[in-house]
């Protein structure tokens, strides 16, 4: 998740149901005041992931200082980096900022040895709208990436076959292309790091192999330029105000996820009072109608149409809550505040432990511990992996002499007879991990199943990741771990 996110960012919504419904009436002069601050907030929410697009856009172009080319982050992040929080230590990224507003554009993509990759196309509103990768068994090769919603294509990837290879000029020295739903977007790719000292050169000289090439286009667009300019100039202070003028910016040339919900999408900004490219306010105080409707969306995840229920207290953001969001901008906003540029369902899981419904916090004691136990290996599909990575309760990793933030299938991860979890047989049998204070280091048969939390405890945010998730977990039939809550394990405690 890129940027961090303050309280006043949470403000986000009320539902657009809750506008189509007063639309159909006549309402007295306080309900059309209430109609108005629901607008206005549908309208927040609706062009909420702007901001955090901006914020990934800007810090992005700041190390470019173009579109359309890719940075390669070349080393793992640590406790001592604070620009993006719950980072993911499994992978390195390669980030780009996409403009098609005047030209197509080629990536190249390379030959990717066996370790799990993706690349995660999203549209500026924050939709994984396509990906390339391993679980797909995409190949390497050029994609052409483009955006025209004259052609009526559908949005996603298209594969070349041999034919169209030689007789569709789509195809002509490609794999295939990919329809983008706007203008404005970004590839967040992802390789899988593996546990050794010489990984990283690998993974460095696959990312040098990534290209990505600007082509001239044959139909001509009245779409301006995405500059630095258009992100940040002449914005407002307040957090629903810059949402608002950000909105009329971007909402003329970038559609609705779904085109089908363009007219209501338009009719509903221009209630709000964006209209040719500018933000006129419609109420005296829309920060404070927007602070009323944070608990609105701070709900939306409890909602049965958003999330899945797994065994054993744990729970994930349902299939069209998670990646590609169609009109569900409730979900779009939340989850955007909760994990900006997540992927589809189908790509990765992102399960939480016992969550509520504004926070995956929990406390651990001066002399507590929590203890996963898991009755199998995660079932995953051929190269997936997963991880179990521990942040504070700012979201940032913890430092501790093991230099440890998360275990997984990577990890010296042992069973309780000091025989490894992942080892070369096919044993698969129950195994715990431990979560407790790094001040109170376990007996040595505890150690490589250890995490370690703050020293003398503290708030902990867990974070469970799938990447590549086999049957098992994609039809819920593989049993989450059991967490217990208990004293911690010391030297002197019984042993595992």
């Amino acid at each position: 998740m890129i940027g961090r996110p303050s309280a006043i960012h949470i403000f986000l919504v009320s539902t657009i149901s809750m506008v189509a419904c007063l639309e159909h009436i006549n309402p007295s002069p306080d309900e059309a005041t209430i109609f108005s601050l629901i607008r206005k907030l549908t309208t927040t929410q609706y062009g909420y992931p702007l901001v955090s697009y901006a914020t990934f856009a800007l810090r992005t172009l700041a190390r470019l200082k173009s579109t359309n080319s890719f940075y390669h982050l070349r080393e793992l992040t640590t406790p001592e980096t604070t620009a993006v929080v719950r980072p993911n230590v499994d992978t390195l990224y390669s980030a780009s900022v996409i403009d098609l507003s005047h030209h197509d554009v080629i990536v190249d993509v390379p030959v990717v040895d066996a370790r799990f990759w993706v690349f995660p196309f999203y549209d500026v509103y924050g939709n994984n709208y396509a990906n390339l990768g391993n679980v797909f068994n995409s190949s390497a090769g050029k994609y052409l990436l483009r955006y025209s919603p004259s052609s009526n294509e559908t949005v996603g990837v298209q594969l070349c076959d041999e034919t169209q290879s030689e007789e569709y000029e789509d195809c002509r020295g490609l794999r295939g292309w990919i329809n983008a739903p706007t203008p404005y977007g970004a590839i967040l790719a992802r390789l899988v790091v593996k546990n050794n000292g010489t990984d990283l050169d690998k993974i460095h000289a696959i990312q040098d192999q990534i290209h990505i090439s600007t082509v001239p286009r044959k139909r001509t667009q009245k779409i301006p330029p995405l500059t630095v300019s258009m992100l940040n100039s002449s914005l407002s202070s307040d957090p629903a105000t810059r949402i608002m003028q950000m909105t009329a910016r971007f909402a003329p040339h970038n559609p609705p996820r779904n085109i089908s919900d363009l007219a209501r999408v338009n009719r509903n900004l221009k209630a709000a009072g964006i209209r040719d490219g500018v933000y006129r306010p419609q109420v005296r105080n829309l920060t404070a109608a927007a602070v009323t409707a944070a608990a609105t969306v701070s709900k939306a995840f409890a909602l049965p149409a958003n999330h899945i229920d797994f065994d054993n207290d744990w729970q994930s953001v349902s299939d069209t809550a998670q990646g590609d969001f169609n009109t569900n901008y409730e979900m779009r906003a939340f989850v955007t505040n909760w994990a900006y540029l997540i992927v589809d369902n189908i790509v990765a899981l992102y399960p939480m432990y016992d969550p509520t419904a504004s926070s995956s916090v929990h406390e651990l004691g001066a002399n507590e511990a929590y203890v996963f136990t898991f009755n199998r290996k995660p079932a995953l599909a051929k190269n997936g992996f997963w991880s179990l990575t521990l942040y504070n309760a700012d979201k940032f990793l913890i430092k501790n002499s093991l230099n440890r933030s998360s275990l997984g299938d990577r990890s010296n991860l042992t069973y309780a007879d000091g025989m490894p979890v992942y080892g070369d047989d096919d044993r698969d049998e129950p195994f715990q991990l431990l979560i407790q204070p790094a001040d109170i280091e376990p007996p040595a048969n505890w150690t490589s199943n250890w995490l370690p939390g703050p020293s003398g405890g503290g708030q902990i945010d867990i974070n469970l990741r799938f990447y590549g998730p086999g049957e098992g977990l994609q039809d819920g039939s593989w049993e989450y771990p059991v967490v217990e809550k208990q004293q911690a394990i010391s030297s002197t405690s019984a042993q595992k």
